[in-house]
C-alpha cells in the first residue's frame, strides 16, 4: 500500500479514536467551566452559596440535568437521529457502490454459483452473472487492502483461499 494511503488511514484512525470520547469530554468540560463561571456570579447571594465545595457541584448537576433533558427531547421529540442516519448512509460509499470483503465472499461463494445454475435455463441471467463478476473484479482490483482482507477471511473460516472466488483479478472493459 502506498505510503500516503497508510498515513491517511493512520490519521483517520486517530481522528476516529478522538471522536469516540470528544463529545462526552466536551460536554463535561462545558458544564465544569460554566459551573465555575456561574459561581462567581451567585456566591454573594447568600451564606449557603458562598461555599464553592457545595455550590459548584450543585451548579454542575443543574447544568448536567439541563443538558440531559435537552438530549432526551432531541431524541424522543425531534427524532434528529433518523435524519442523521439517512445522511450517514448517503455519504457512505459502502452503502451504495462499494463492496466490503465480506460481500465479495458472499457473492463469490454463494450467489454467483446459484446464479450460474439458474443461468443454464435463462440467458438473461448469464448477463447478470457477468455484470456481478465485473463489479466484484473491479472492487477487488481497485482496493489493495481488499485482497489482504479476503485472505484474512479465508484464514478465519479455515477453508480455501481467495482463488475460490470465481472472478478475475482485473475487470474486463
Amino acid at each position: 500500500m502506498a505510503k500516503s494511503k497508510r498515513l491517511k488511514k493512520w490519521f483517520m484512525l486517530q481522528v476516529w479514536r478522538l471522536q469516540q470520547v470528544a463529545q462526552i469530554i466536551t460536554l463535561l468540560l462545558l458544564a465544569i467551566n460554566l459551573s465555575l463561571q456561574l459561581f462567581g456570579f451567585i456566591k454573594w447571594r447568600g451564606d449557603a452559596l458562598k461555599n464553592p465545595y457545595f455550590t459548584v457541584p450543585l451548579i454542575f448537576l443543574i447544568l448536567f440535568a439541563i443538558i440531559w433533558a435537552a438530549a432526551i427531547y432531541w431524541d424522543l421529540r425531534l427524532k434528529m437521529w433518523r435524519d442523521q442516519m439517512a445522511v450517514l448512509v448517503e455519504r457512505n460509499p459502502y452503502a451504495k457502490e462499494k463492496m466490503t470483503s465480506k460481500e465479495l465472499m458472499l457473492y463469490g461463494l454463494l450467489y454467483i454459483p446459484m446464479m450460474e445454475k439458474l443461468a443454464q435455463n435463462d440467458p438473461r441471467m448469464k448477463d447478470q452473472v457477468e455484470t456481478l463478476r465485473r463489479w466484484m473484479a473491479k472492487e477487488a482490483s481497485e482496493d489493495p487492502i481488499m485482497k489482504v482482507d479476503l485472505d484474512e477471511l479465508f484464514r478465519h473460516i479455515g477453508k480455501g483461499d481467495r482463488g475460490q472466488l470465481d472472478f478475475p483479478d482485473k475487470p474486463s472493459e
